[in-house]
């Protein structure tokens, strides 16, 4: 499913979905997201992704070698439980700056299966080893991600007139892209709604979410699936009073905007994810769901705090930053699930998790 980078790009992520829907007429919004984010040029297609203060926007994984610590101290304290050293696979790795931690901190001994599988073929870091494709994949230890599921294309569904219709990508007067409602593109999509629409109410929905999902789940042999992510339950999600118009969002320079036809290729898209169809794939996948909670408690229960009391300025203010409440503390949704796992041992190793 990876694909390599290539680093010779005729032809923007732009000018291909214009010739595109010049061609062909209207398309899908997640037909043009896919193309914008993961085709050639694209956004994440590029052989350096913006992530990080200096890049369009920073994920919790990426900020500091802090979160990585905290996830090695995770995996670490499996080791008893499993009887064997735990392994990690990190599905949507990006830069790689989280396994380079995690790896940095674990070290060699005892030798353990580290690795990471992503959509688009990037460099590794050293130690690290490369997972191209997830199917017949088994790992006892952790399977973690991290904003992977709010970049899988989204189709942007409504309902006008009590039917359930479609926002396409057209080409308008003037040559620019535009929405334009019309019927659905394909009719299974009438499945991917969990709650009624309201009238004129937008939904921006993954019809990859949960096969995604599933295959993480699958290789899960012992451990914990662990999924940090931007999303809501259910009902959260698809409440009007608050999300009438989807959610939908671009990343660019550090700022957010609504504008996804701007600088086509180079800014981040991303939607918020249905964590209730997660936690039902898991457990019909045999999982059992163990803790739902934010990025701050979870990090906290991972022992992020210990030793920060002598720890230098700015790593204490890197701390305040991921647990800050007003931000991804508090934005970013755990998800962790389980299969044969001694619980009770591991508790003992992180009893902060016994409390979540």
């Amino acid at each position: 499913m990876a694909a390599a980078y290539t680093a010779r790009v005729t032809e923007s992520a732009a000018a291909r979905l214009h010739r595109l829907i010049a061609t062909e007429g209207p398309i899908p919004f997640a037909s043009f997201m896919e193309e914008a984010l993961y085709g050639p040029g694209g956004y994440y297609a590029r052989e350096a992704i913006a992530i990080g203060t200096g890049g369009d926007f920073v994920t919790g994984s990426s900020l500091s070698p802090l979160f990585g610590r905290a996830t090695a101290r995770l995996v670490a304290a499996l080791d008893g439980p499993l009887g064997q050293p735990a392994e990690l696979l990190e599905a949507g790795y990006g830069s790689g700056a989280h396994l380079r931690t995690v790896h940095e901190v674990l070290g060699d001994a005892p030798p353990r299966r580290i690795s990471g599988w992503d959509r688009i073929e990037r460099a590794l870091p050293s130690g690290v080893g490369r997972v191209d494709d997830l199917q017949g994949v088994r790992i006892d230890g952790v399977v973690f991600s991290y904003e992977l599921f709010d970049a899988l294309p989204v189709h942007r569904l409504t309902r006008r007139d009590g039917d359930l219709c479609e926002l396409l990508v057209e080409l308008d007067a003037d040559g620019a892209f535009a929405w334009v409602e019309g019927p659905l593109s394909d009719p299974a999509l009438t499945e991917l709604p969990r709650r009624r629409l309201e009238e004129g109410q937008i939904a921006d929905l993954a019809p990859e979410w949960q096969p995604l999902y599933r295959r993480l789940a699958d290789s899960l042999g012992r451990g914990l699936l662990v999924t940090c992510d931007y999303g809501f339950d259910t009902e959260r999600l698809y409440d009007p009073r608050v999300r009438m118009h989807g959610t939908l969002a671009c990343y660019r320079r550090q700022r957010v905007h609504r504008d996804p036809f701007a600088a086509v290729g180079e800014q981040d898209l991303t939607a918020h994810v249905d964590f209730s169809a997660l936690i039902e794939e898991g457990e019909r996948a045999g999982l059992e769901t163990l803790v739902f909670t934010r990025q701050a408690p979870w990090l906290a229960a991972c022992g992020l705090l210990e030793g920060l009391e002598d720890a230098p300025g700015p790593e204490r203010i890197e701390a305040l930053q991921l647990m800050q409440l007003d931000g991804m503390g508090e934005e970013i949704r755990v998800l962790v699930q389980g299969r044969n796992i001694d619980l009770d041992a591991l508790h003992q190793q992180l009893p902060g998790l016994g409390q979540l």
